[in-house]
């Protein structure tokens, strides 16, 4: 049992050594949540108490070697018997016990907490995909931006994730996403198909002014080390206001024209502002090559005998329909969808094609 008490004092001590050198070093990055504000002191404590235990078993297993130590070839004596300590057993069962119930207990009441701030009020649909997101504002008239997710600080937001069962504007099945802002300490993984209640849901309460970016948890694919971006975005009221109102009309503007315009129309419905950039859409996507120029593609393309198209229209309808016979310069093999004309009806096709060509320069 001194043996015991040893290990235990040991440990603690390295224990407390690791500790300090673990709070010198900022692991968590700034608070940007209410969220966040009550998780990191759980994650903390959890990672101290793991340094203990570590440290005691460390401290035994060191102990152990170096006592209990073969010495050399012709000693081949057998461990002295030993026989169980049932104070002992009491012991490290309980101990184990009683930190699974306290930090269970303390993670109840945080999960309580940042539930708490549940809105009642704003509602946002999440929408992952391969490979980007999209944000649905349902409580402000239904509009969706490609561009990222805008929201005011200090208000408690519903986050609905959610996952299409197929790529926007393809035949390819799609798989599970994670959408996670390491300065809201909000992580939630989005399932294909999943709708209704079931659907994957968290809340956050956004406590600092600022841009943060968001990124994808969950291995999705070739297009999977591309999907974070820059721009979660949050402002004062006053902004997001200004912001909101101009978006209200951005998005009905975009539907006339959209009207007007069908091959701006199958753009915006098949998620293409996602991962391309095109002014004529006023998309800004960055997983996939910009589409506002690609005259430099087309001849290069061309160069390497890459593509048999003889004019842009051409080579948009190669690019669209064989992603990966020619791949930007920069850009990943992979991360365009196969399939992705099979899923439209020619006239959509075509519509698609010219919109294209003539927003883009040639």
């Amino acid at each position: 049992m001194k043996r015991i008490v040893q290990f235990v004092v040991l440990g603690t001590v390295l224990g407390v050594i690791l500790s300090a050198l673990f709070i010198a070093v900022p692991w968590f990055p700034t608070e940007g949540s209410q969220q966040s504000k009550n998780n990191y002191p759980l994650f903390i404590a959890i990672t101290y108490v793991s340094f203990v235990i570590f440290a005691v078993v460390i401290v035994a297993m060191g102990y152990s070697l170096w006592k209990f130590r073969q010495r050399g070839p012709s000693d081949l004596r057998d461990g002295s018997p030993t026989h169980g300590n049932t104070l002992l057993e009491i012991v490290w069962t309980s101990i184990p016990v009683v930190i699974v119930v306290f930090f269970g207990v303390w993670a109840a009441k945080v999960l309580d907490d940042n539930e708490a701030h549940a809105s009642n009020g704003r509602v946002v649909t999440v929408i992952g995909y391969s490979f980007g997101f999209s944000y649905r504002y349902n409580t402000d008239g239904g509009f969706t931006r490609n561009d990222g997710l805008y929201l005011p600080v200090g208000e408690s937001v519903t986050l609905h994730m959610i996952t299409p069962l197929f790529t926007p504007g393809t035949k390819n099945l799609e798989v599970i996403h994670g959408f996670w802002v390491p300065e809201w300490g909000v992580k939630q993984d989005a399932t294909p198909g999943v709708i209704g209640k079931t659907v994957g849901t968290t809340y956050v309460k956004p406590t600092r002014v600022g841009t943060y970016q968001v990124q994808c948890t969950e291995l999705c694919g070739s297009g999977h080390g591309q999907m974070f971006f820059k721009n979660i975005h949050v402002m004062t009221p006053s902004a997001f206001e200004s912001w909101l109102t101009k978006a209200k009309a951005e998005a009905a503007k975009e539907a006339e024209a959209s009207k007007a315009n069908p091959g701006l129309a199958v753009f915006n419905d098949s998620g293409c502002g996602g991962c391309h950039t095109l002014a004529a859409a006023k998309a800004t996507g960055k997983t996939g090559p910009p589409l506002d120029d690609v005259s430099a593609d087309f001849a290069r393309a061309k160069a390497q005998g890459k593509t048999s198209a003889t004019d842009l229209a051409g080579f948009y309808k190669e690019s669209i329909a064989d992603p990966n016979k020619y791949i930007a310069k920069g850009y990943a093999p992979g991360v365009m969808p196969n399939g992705f004309a099979d899923n439209l009806s020619p006239k959509q096709f075509d519509a698609l094609i010219a919109f294209l060509t003539k927003g883009a320069k040639g």
